[in-house]
């Protein structure tokens, strides 16, 4: 087995961590070609063999070109992460083709841009640096405005519980209330889902992931992760990705529960 050079403390039950960890393996690989990950220590570690470090690829992130694809349309154009790292467009919500529009949890006057751009800058805090940057929380301001706060897209499965105004007694949304996010979850996660694709299940906007227990290359995530490897030691969970709010248009990853069997 390869020797990690970068290892990450991973929740394996929350969906925007595994796909965040898929984000970033995919960064790590356009920056160090050939770049290997897999999940240990029962799915609660993310371990990557590459030529470098976690603080350098963390750097690398924060410093990283981002560039909007249609500056006109905020709330939904793709963006591109270019240097340091070979190019890769983030655009999978913008075709039904690989079921990526029905993971879209933003809407309204979210903007795809300006959120990764907030948590893009969030990462060149010193505490992003560590093993544990997953669960490094924080009320991100907002580049342009720092007075103001950016919301982040909610793929972090903390943000859910108490997420809806039957839940809280008022609406977030309509309120304009900030909260902490986790800068890193959510920026990795859009990241990742262009690069992998939790599996559907026969129910509305529930699915499936699965961690790979053994060292994997980037080509062959968007497998390991729906399952479709069939890796002996893989474990699987299943998520909801949830209307938070009553209109019907902003969701939520929740977290997921493990599957009883592998590969199930």
């Amino acid at each position: 087995m390869s020797d990690p050079s970068i290892t990450v403390a991973v929740d394996p039950t929350n969906p925007g961590q595994f796909f965040a960890c898929c984000g970033l393996l995919e960064l790590t690989d356009r920056l160090w070609p050939a770049a290997e990950g897999w999940f240990a220590a029962g799915g609660r570690e993310f371990r990557i063999a590459c030529s470098g470090t976690l603080p350098k690829l963390v750097e690398a992130i924060g410093t990283a070109e981002l560039t909007p694809q249609n500056p006109k349309d905020g709330t939904s154009t793709p963006f591109t992460v270019g240097k340091p790292f070979r190019p890769l467009v983030i655009d999978w919500w913008e075709t039904d083709q690989t079921g990526g529009r029905d993971l879209k949890v933003w809407a309204g006057t979210m903007e795809s841009y300006g959120i990764a751009y907030a948590m893009q800058q969030a990462l060149n805090d010193e505490r992003f640096r560590q093993p544990n940057l997953f669960d490094v929380g924080m009320v991100v301001p907002n580049p342009h405005e720092p007075t103001k706060k950016k919301e982040p897209y909610y793929y972090d499965a903390r943000r859910a519980p108490n997420a809806h105004s039957r839940d809280i007694g008022f609406s977030p949304n309509d309120l304009g209330s900030t909260t902490t996010a986790h800068p890193a979850v959510e920026l990795l996660c859009v990241i990742g889902l262009q690069v992998a694709r939790p599996r559907k299940t026969d129910e509305p906007r529930i699915y499936d992931y699965f961690t790979w227990p053994v060292p994997l290359t980037t080509n062959l995530i968007l497998a390991a992760g729906c399952g479709a490897l069939g890796l002996r030691g893989q474990r699987g969970y299943r998520f909801e990705n949830w209307f938070r709010t009553g209109q019907k248009k902003h969701k939520a990853f929740k977290t997921a529960l493990p599957l009883t069997t592998e590969g199930a």
